[in-house]
């Protein structure tokens, strides 16, 4: 059976996303090439027509993870003003419904730890998707006080996130969440 020419590329997407969430909701080493393909409905066997290796289908799975969490920010920011945008970004960021979906939320508390293991493409690849949130975060602010406020929102949102995770207390996570919310 043929497929129309667009179909590799599709399931490469396809391949990609479902990757995406898998490692953010298990982590690297949590989940296997045959899991992984099990989970985006293709056999194991597909998978090499479209990566070299699992290593590759990681970068591009840290690319897509940090594109969605993007677009989930940028939304938030544009239906904000301009003096509103950190608080905006702060207040998704932490909220119930990120805290509840690390396979969909941001790759910087779900990967950070295993990222840091992982090649040097793969840290780039993690490096510019924190360039991009930086740089989302400060807005149309380009100099260095205002970036350097943005690494420190993002850093301190991340840690948050990663902490209220972390705990097995329903009442620490919210307490976590809530003093970064308050004063951040």
């Amino acid at each position: 059976m043929r497929y129309p020419p667009e179909h590799k590329e599709e399931t490469r997407v396809k391949i990609i996303k479902a990757a995406a969430r898998a490692f953010r909701k298990h982590g690297v080493d949590g989940i296997g090439v045959a899991q992984l393909m099990k989970g985006a409905k293709l056999t194991h066997g597909g998978f090499y027509a479209h990566f070299e290796s699992k290593d590759d289908l990681i970068v591009e799975a840290i690319d897509a993870a940090f594109a969605q969490m993007r677009k989930r920010l940028e939304t938030v920011v544009s239906e904000t003003t301009p003096d509103q945008r950190q608080r905006a970004v702060l207040d998704a960021y932490l909220s119930q419904w990120h805290y509840d979906r690390p396979e969909i939320g941001c790759a910087i508390p779900a990967l950070g730890a295993d990222v840091s293991r992982l090649d040097a493409t793969a840290r780039h690849a993690f490096a510019r998707g924190i360039n991009a949130l930086v740089e989302l975060v400060a807005g149309q602010e380009k100099d260095s006080e205002s970036r350097a406020a943005a690494i420190t929102m993002l850093a301190t949102m991340a840690g948050a996130m990663l902490l209220a995770r972390s705990v097995r207390s329903d009442a620490l996570s919210q307490e976590i969440l809530d003093a970064v919310r308050t004063n951040g």
